[in-house]
């Protein structure tokens, strides 16, 4: 059994989380809807891999201070997501292409059963892995992706828990 699975089968939310902004904001609307609905949160954030033309040692140190940036803002987000809504999400790092290590984390967690990414607000430009993703939940894992925008207010997203 995964680490973060349950024998119980309690649903989680997943939230794609980064340096940036729009993933605070998913964060937020995931902790608020898990605490409404006495449901646990799961943060996925993944780091880029080592670049193979760097040098094997110079590799190493940057591959441990991504992992390093890694925690700190995973540790960082959870004691926000405790510090105001009382939830202690479940923390997961991996190394890899964010796509196949964001599927690679829901497949590993049967409880996983929503996704929800922050988006960029219109204009600012959108990624190709929101598209990637919501075609890999809709027709392989039947999973819900919600896309949160990350100009929301608390006040915003309160009002569509």
């Amino acid at each position: 059994m995964s680490p973060l699975s349950t024998p119980m089968h309690k649903s989680k939310y997943l939230v794609c989380v980064d340096q940036h902004e729009e993933s605070r904001v998913a964060l937020r609307l995931a902790c608020m809807k898990a605490n409404a609905r006495g449901l646990q949160v799961v943060m996925v954030h993944v780091i880029p891999p080592a670049d193979f033309q760097t040098l094997g040692a110079i590799a190493d140190r940057m591959r441990e201070e991504r992992k390093r940036e890694g925690q700190t803002l995973l540790s960082t987000l959870a004691e926000e997501a405790f510090a105001t809504y009382g939830i202690r999400p479940f923390t997961v790092l991996r190394e890899g292409s964010t796509g196949d290590e964001i599927l690679e984390t829901i497949l590993s967690d049967v409880d996983i059963n929503i996704v929800v990414i922050g988006t960029t607000p219109p204009g600012v430009g959108r990624g190709k892995l929101t598209s990637w993703l919501s075609t890999q939940l809709g027709n392989k894992l039947l999973i819900p992706l919600l896309m949160v925008p990350g100009n929301l207010t608390d006040q915003q997203l309160h009002s569509i828990i």
